[in-house]
């Protein structure tokens, strides 16, 4: 702004000394820049069209046109500076984290002059989300406008990663071309070495002139082959690293040159002051997911929970050393209750009967309007009457996801955190948590003879915990993953802690009471099945074995359970159980027997 205030002064006192088409270009081209953001006329059009206009290249100026133009500056100027514009770098203070979009607060201290300004608050994620744009101030002053823009012209300020990685490419550069250098020297060394193989000429040489320069032959080409292997090696190595870095910075520039966003404020103050401003909006590309750690020293102890989030964002701006809220709530999600509309039976008709009604219906129609045609033609032969039929149309409503306050859960992250715009996972430690636990042993031999050590998790509904993957640890030993289902209604969260392989388990079919017989009418097959349990712990165990029986989905096959002594039924899965307590190195074996009958002369078969 001062370097073209200077250039107007400049073209006035050439305007003074007589040199005109200098001082109007200057001039002109001065108040073009200060007007518009970009200059539209080059120096050499306006040079041009004054020549040609004036058809003069001097000519002589009274003081009044120079007082004229001086008046006509300061209006000019007096409307610029009551709309004055001022450029405002903002600060991300905090970020409210949302399972799928984030809410970013930015904070920024500015200095106003009295009358009205345009701060325009630069460098701001495109991701935002303009509808949610809220911005507040603190002092004297009167925000009159809110407005938002995607600026194409300034793209991101270059990432430090984005540096470091384009000054170890340059590095590795010149690394490959000293090593590069050094290898030539070598090579040609060891060329003028071989031309020179000629020695002594017509005399010859005497045998030890001769051994001394097969010595030094020998020596020298030795050593330059092995430092050219060397440099081979070192150039290899370059040059990998070198791949590696180029992809890397592609990878890294895919958000780089890309246009920013940008909010306007149009403020009025009374008199200069120093205000906060503070600006709230939601931007895409952002959200948390839940992960877990559950660790448990041994089969007694209640299970350490360690609730973590995996925090991710690729909103174009890095988030650098900023507090962090993590909300379980849907901003995008409405919070309204719906309502719900008839719901309408009738008797289907096929598509025949819907054709032949709808050519009906437009006959009608057609008949009306030509019936219409000829009576407005009656009526009015001189005029011309046009017609159009407005095609039955359905109201669909506009549904707009509503950011409404529901109920959620607010993790708010003491320590600050930063989280880089390029969409990877960063692990936030949210709370940990001690759960009761209860421990057993539970097995299915029928699809696997292992037992599960089981920890049923209790009171977990007080924690707010999520459905998400979940990290198992039992006795200081990864044991895998599992996925924590908090959807589930049940009091308890059932996990399973790996395979307890000092519990031996065998199941085995009785052949002597398997078989088939005809009584009558029917088929009766039946089956035996003995499962053999033995613990081979020094501490008494609680075992949980299940079993099945068919179901049947026919009134003509029947089942029943003949013997299985202490179990609980499920007559709706047929689950068959049995709990156990087994003392240090005890056996014991269960029996389940059951048989099914269905008409003679049919087949039965077994599926899910």
């Amino acid at each position: 702004m001062q370097n073209l205030v200077y250039q107007i002064f400049i073209g006035f006192w050439l305007l003074k000394k007589q040199v005109v088409t200098k001082g109007l270009v200057l001039i002109t081209k001065s108040l073009l820049m200060l007007s518009t953001p970009f200059w539209y006329c080059p120096c050499l059009t306006i040079e041009f069209k004054f020549n040609k206009i004036f058809n003069i290249k001097k000519m002589t100026i009274s003081k009044k046109t120079i007082l004229t133009l001086a008046f006509l500056f300061s209006l000019m100027a007096s409307s610029w500076a009551n709309d004055k514009e001022k450029a405002v770098k903002s600060k991300i203070k905090e970020v409210t984290v949302f399972l799928n979009r984030a809410q970013v607060t930015n904070t920024a201290r500015v200095s106003l002059s009295a009358g009205k300004t345009l701060l325009v608050f630069e460098g701001l994620s495109t991701k935002l989300a303009k509808q949610s744009l809220q911005v507040a101030a603190k002092g004297n002053l009167t925000i009159m406008s809110v407005k938002h823009r995607i600026n194409y012209l300034k793209s991101f300020s270059k990432a430090r990663r984005i540096k470091q990685l384009e000054d170890s490419l340059e590095y590795y550069q010149d690394r490959i071309a000293r090593v590069g250098i050094e290898k030539e020297v070598l090579n040609s060394e060891e060329k003028m070495i071989l031309a020179n193989k000629k020695i002594g000429g017509q005399k010859g040489v005497s045998a030890q002139e001769l051994a001394e320069m097969a010595a030094f032959y020998r020596k020298r080409l030795s050593e330059i082959r092995f430092a050219v292997l060397r440099h081979n090696k070192v150039l290899r190595k370059y040059r990998q690293q070198k791949n590696k870095i180029k992809y890397q910075l592609r990878v890294e520039n895919k958000n780089a040159n890309k246009p920013t966003s940008e909010v306007m404020v149009t403020v009025s103050a009374k008199s200069a002051i120093n205000a906060n401003f503070e600006l709230n909006y939601i931007v895409m590309n952002a959200g948390w997911r839940p992960i877990y750690d559950l660790r448990a020293k041994n089969s007694k102890s209640p299970i350490q929970l360690s609730y973590k989030a995996e925090v991710f964002q690729n909103t174009g701006i890095d988030w650098k050393n900023v507090d962090i809220t993590l909300s379980t709530g849907n901003p995008s999600q409405s919070g309204y209750k719906p309502d719900l509309n008839p719901w309408y039976v009738n008797i289907y008709q096929s598509q025949k009967y819907y054709n032949r009604r709808e050519a009906y219906r437009l006959r009608k129609e057609a008949e009306k309007v030509e019936k219409q045609a000829l009576y407005d033609k009656k009526k009015a032969k001189s005029s011309k009457t046009s017609f159009s039929r407005k095609p039955n149309s359905s109201t669909v409503a506009d549904f707009t996801k509503v950011v409404e306050s529901t109920f959620a859960t607010k993790f708010d992250i003491s320590i600050p955190y930063s989280i880089p715009s390029n969409g990877k996972p960063q692990l936030v430690d949210v709370k940990s948590h001690t759960l009761k636990t209860i421990y057993n042993r539970s097995a299915v031999p029928k699809l696997d003879k292992d037992a599960f050590l089981m920890a049923r998790l209790v009171d977990w509904e007080k924690f707010n915990l999520l459905s998400g993957k979940a990290n198992i640890y039992f006795e200081g030993t990864f044991v895998g993953e599992t996925y924590l289902n908090t959807n589930n209604t049940k009091d308890t969260l059932a996990i399973s802690l790996g395979r307890d392989k000092r519990i031996i388990i065998d199941r085995k079919q009785i052949k002597d009471f398997s078989s088939k017989r005809f009584l009558g009418s029917k088929i009766k097959q039946t089956y035996g099945y003995e499962i053999a349990i033995r613990n081979t712990k020094n501490e008494a165990v609680e075992l949980v074995i299940e079993e099945q029986i068919p179901v049947s989905k026919n009134n003509k096959v029947t089942v029943e359970l003949l013997e299985a002594k202490g179990t609980k039924v499920d007559p709706t899965t047929g689950k068959v159980t049995w709990k156990l307590t087994l003392q240090p190195k005890q056996a014991a074996k269960v029996l389940l027997k059951y048989s099914i009958k269905y008409p003679k002369g049919k087949q039965i078969s077994f599926g899910g």
